[in-house]
């Protein structure tokens, strides 16, 4: 099987890492909080949570929604 290319920018993971990967993030962030506020765009969400933010972007194809 030919190894897929892989680059600084990015590379291919298991479904499953990404899955334990944002868990590990939704726990993390959500530690010692009973309610987070979330706002949610046409392009993603906002977590606010401890004085930060997590923000998580969605891009279509060529970079379009």
């Amino acid at each position: 099987m030919k190894k897929k290319n892989q680059s600084a920018n990015g590379r291919y993971i298991s479904v499953e890492k990404l899955q334990k990967a944002l868990s590990n993030i939704c726990l993390e962030v959500a530690e010692g909080n009973e309610r987070l506020r979330v706002n949610k765009s046409h392009r993603g969400i906002v977590i606010h949570a401890n004085g930060g933010t997590v923000n998580i972007t969605f891009n279509g194809k060529g970079g379009e929604l």
